[in-house]
């Protein structure tokens, strides 16, 4: 698990940061890094975040191991 970030807020506690799942032994879950609450899955994230990607910038497949570009 890797703790990020986000331009999101946990509906129990109010913090933005979470833990996103890098690993096959993580599970597929987002939870609040605060208080552990369950924010979404990690595929669901992913896709609101590239939705939220300018056309100018290309979207790297998750399936390529390289790091995606998410903006500020």
């Amino acid at each position: 698990m890797i703790t990020v970030a986000l331009d999101l807020s946990c509906t129990i506690c109010g913090h933005s940061r979470f833990t996103l799942p890098v690993g096959q032994d993580d599970g597929d879950s987002v939870h609040c890094a605060n208080c552990t609450a369950y924010k979404c899955k990690a595929m669901d994230l992913e896709r609101a975040l590239m939705a939220t990607l300018p056309p100018s910038m290309p979207a790297v497949p998750a399936s390529s191991g390289a790091a995606q570009a998410v903006p500020a």
